[in-house]
């Protein structure tokens, strides 16, 4: 009897943990492309001193590819001596497992060096893409290589502008969708094999600095898809378009689409401001119309996040906005740290300057906005529509004098913090 009871609580214990696990933070902005942490019950305020480091490791090498989880282990790019490679480490300490060579180092366009995109992974194989476009599999395990392309000389692929090739690939079900652009067509379809299954051949434009967003509007699957020229829904069975409208984008766009309901937010930075479109179905066919614009809202590297039906950005030069979806209406701004980059977790905001430590202003697209001189502050903010309500933040220590790209990541009540080769870790409990 005693040994039946003391296994029932070791499977009890077993169910707990299985249960307090999180989905895998698996690929860009996470499993459902709305950069939204899974974490909850992290803490509601920060001290002067901003939340507890656990550890940091300065091996990461060059570059602004972010942290893909799955299971305990976390992958990422970073640029060493002559060779961009797939990092593999543990999650709970940052020690290397592995790491495997994708391409050549150095600098895609631009006078930026090392890889933008951001690794996918299903738990058997990794999903990678480096700054001269090689498109690669590598085992999970081990890093061994599986296959790859080249997109430009494979597929044709085509840039917008002069920086390196940076959509992150973006895993769906069976298949691993790219943003390659081209003749060919601007999004790719892959099995898991890497053979193409098909490409958006209606809509052909370079690629731009985003990657595709899986979505479903009107109960419809589709992947949304923003370019320099257009935003689009794309079938997730063939690649045709279900929708598309002209979208202004001017010199690089980068930040993702974002869905409300049936609004689309599109931006982008260099004097272009935000789109809103309302999308509608009749019968089968869907409609979209652009129903505002507003050249102030200009989101350069930073992304944008929807939470509740509002809309959070950190924009060039208003800092922190909250825009009601539906009516594309700011509702509040605060300078808050600036120009930057942010995720959502558990009903608050954390958000990052971008400059450096020397205080250098934004790549473009309008300059840093307030804040500039900061030492890539952090901070938590609650996001709600009653007003700009901030709860702690820090400079984050050993900052490089390069932009902080890299956007915050927070993985298991873990906030993940990379600029270049450095990867801080604080605890968020």
């Amino acid at each position: 009897m005693l040994h039946f009871i003391r296994s029932l609580c070791i499977l009890a214990l077993f169910s707990f943990v299985a249960l307090a696990q999180e989905p895998n933070w698996n690929q860009f902005r996470g499993p459902n492309s709305v950069n939204h942490s899974f974490s909850t019950g992290i803490t509601t305020s920060w001290s002067d001193g901003g939340p507890k480091e656990l550890w940091r490791i300065t091996t990461l090498g060059g570059g602004f590819s972010n942290l893909c989880f799955y299971g305990d282990t976390m992958y990422t790019l970073g640029d060493h001596d002559d060779t961009c490679y797939l990092i593999a480490m543990t999650s709970a300490t940052g020690e290397e497992l592995w790491k495997t060579r994708l391409a050549k180092s150095g600098d895609g366009g631009g006078g930026h060096v090392g890889p933008f995109a951001t690794p996918a992974c299903d738990g058997e194989t990794v999903y990678v893409y480096g700054q001269f476009g090689d498109f690669a599999a590598f085992d999970a395990k081990d890093g061994k290589e599986r296959w790859r392309k080249n997109v430009p000389s494979e597929l044709g692929g085509k840039k917008m502008s002069g920086w390196g090739f940076s959509p992150s690939p973006i895993i769906d079900g069976d298949k691993v969708l790219l943003a390659v652009g081209g003749d060919g067509g601007t999004l790719a379809a892959f099995d898991k094999t890497g053979k193409l299954l098909w490409r958006s051949e209606s809509i052909k434009d370079p690629v731009a600095y985003t990657s595709v967003v899986p979505v479903t509007i009107e109960g419809v699957k589709q992947y949304m898809l923003l370019t320099g020229s257009n935003v689009a829904g794309i079938s997730p069975t063939d690649g045709k378009i279900l929708w598309q409208a002209e979208f202004p984008g001017r010199t690089a766009v980068c930040s993702d689409p974002v869905l409300s309901g049936d609004v689309v937010m599109a931006g982008c930075g260099y004097g272009v401001g935000a789109v809103f479109y309302r999308i509608s179905k009749e019968s089968d066919n869907f409609k979209i119309s652009d129903f505002k614009a507003d050249s102030a809202l200009l989101s350069h590297h930073g992304g944008i996040v929807e939470a509740n039906g509002y809309f959070y950005l950190l924009s060039d030069r208003k800092g922190l906005v909250c825009i009601e979806a539906k009516t594309g209406n700011i509702v509040w701004e605060n300078q808050s740290v600036g120009k930057g980059s942010l995720t959502y977790v558990d009903g608050k905001l954390i958000l990052r300057h971008e400059g450096g430590g020397g205080g250098r202003r934004g790549g473009g697209g309008g300059g840093g906005g307030g804040g500039t001189e900061n030492n890539g502050t952090i901070a938590l903010v609650e996001a709600t529509p009653t007003g700009y309500k901030e709860l702690g933040k820090f400079n984050q220590p050993s900052r490089s004098n390069l932009n902080s790209w890299t956007y915050p990541v927070v993985v298991n009540k873990k906030l993940y913090i990379r600029d270049q080769g450095l990867l801080l870790c604080y605890e968020l409990n």
